[in-house]
């Protein structure tokens, strides 16, 4: 049978499900609002954690030669996960055998965009931004842009991220809502400097610090192999996440903060915490520091299915703490194109297709959004004994092998 799939969004998702329909055979149409490929804009982005699911996605809808280069470009396995308190005194360490699993990937997300971009040039229409879409007589559905033009598919995926146009329409009883918390980040090239002023351990291993309340931070690392064949323009570079409570900003949206602004406000925040860490934003460029607020999604029951739907950010956005998001989101383009490959084999109708994989995707999705929200509520805890408690639990499970090898097992 003859089938056509309309694509919202040329985010991670949308271009990894293009990509199993192209693999496919099925005919495909990517609309992006964004800039076209080699934009300056491309260029910003932090990485991507992958994990199990995630990777088995990617794997299955990509051609072997797409995905032998976005495993080539993938940065280097970190030597295992760290806990730290803020004086830097480890709480709990686990072996990277643990963390990594066979099939977990970490990479640049600007990296990943670019090699999922990878023979799909005829099918991603740039600078397209959706509008609405309306039913046709015929049973299909037929999707308009800003700038006049339109599209007909026989179905239509959203994949157009948080501030979904599609979702606005199609369920506008989805909210998303402000945590109350607040991410400020940078990214530092990894010179001799850095690297005589950082413990090895802060160079190569994923590490979360948890002071007794109120705040907690990540670093991480994206360090590329000789033969990446895509390499950040940034090139090698250490990323610290600082967390904290949207409260500490006042009557101030993060978002419209200069760097500098940020910075003296972190290191107010940090001020009982080690040197290196404290220094470590303290030398960080101001320009390259910026801080947005994170959002969530309150997860819905299920609705009936039509020929419109939508996978990624776009229907389940989670807190980025527990690294599920982007996961989540190739998990949805894996499985949706599963269904649409057995639908045109006819072993499925449209509505069967859909509906069996929205099932499924509102399950794990949204118990991703559960996970992550309470992990988040956790780390801006005011709650001195939480946090105790918290960390005696991580070091009794980090000494119990079994039960490390369970909490810190990726989620399949």
């Amino acid at each position: 049978m003859l089938f056509h799939a309309i694509i919202i969004g040329g985010g991670i998702g949308g271009l990894c499900f293009a990509q199993g329909l192209r693999k496919a055979g099925i005919s495909v149409a990517v609309y992006e609002k964004g800039p076209k490929r080699g934009d300056p804009h491309w260029l910003e982005g932090y990485q991507i954690h992958i994990n199990p699911s995630g990777s088995k996605a990617l794997q299955d809808c990509l051609p072997p030669t797409v995905w032998d280069s976005l495993a080539a470009s993938a940065c280097l396995p970190d030597s295992g996960f760290q806990v730290l308190t803020e004086q830097m005194e480890e709480i709990a360490f686990v072996e990277p055998e643990l963390m990594d699993g066979t099939s977990h990937i970490r990479i640049v997300r600007t990296t990943l965009r670019d090699v999922l971009l990878n023979g799909l040039d005829e099918m991603v229409n740039f600078e397209k931004e959706f509008v609405h879409y309306e039913q046709t007589p015929n049973g299909k559905v037929a999707a308009f842009y800003a700038d006049g033009t339109s599209a007909v598919g026989d179905v239509l995926v959203g994949a157009d991220g948080t501030g979904s146009n599609a979702r606005k329409q199609y369920l506008p009883h989805v909210r998303i809502v402000d945590t109350g918390i607040v991410g400020a980040a940078c990214r530092l090239s990894i010179g001799p400097d850095i690297r005589g002023r950082l413990p090895e351990h802060l160079l190569t291993r994923l590490t979360s610090v948890l002071p007794p309340k109120s705040t907690y931070m990540i670093v991480t690392q994206s360090i590329h192999g000789s033969n990446a064949k895509y390499i950040d323009p940034i090139g090698d570079h250490l990323i610290w996440v600082f967390i904290s409570s949207r409260a500490a900003y006042g009557n101030t949206d993060p978002k419209t903060m200069d760097g500098g602004s940020i910075k003296r406000l972190a290191l107010q925040m940090t001020k009982n915490w080690h040197p290196v860490l404290r220094n470590l934003i303290a030398t960080s460029d101001s320009n390259s520091i910026s801080a947005v607020p994170v959002l969530t999604s309150i997860p819905v029951e299920p609705w009936e299915s039509t020929n419109v739907t939508l996978l990624g950010d776009a229907i389940h956005t989670m807190t980025p703490l527990q690294g599920l998001g982007g996961s989540s989101t190739l998990r949805d383009a894996g499985l949706l194109c599963r269904e649409l490959v057995e639908l045109r084999r006819g072993n499925r109708t449209p509505l069967t297709a859909i509906m069996r994989y929205e099932n499924a995707m509102i399950n794990y999705g949204f118990a991703a959004v559960r996970r992550s929200a309470w992990f988040g509520n956790i780390v801006i805890s005011d709650s001195r004994l939480l946090r105790g408690a918290l960390k005696v639990a991580l070091r009794l499970v980090t000494r119990a092998p079994l039960l490390k090898r369970r909490l810190f097992r990726p989620p399949t």
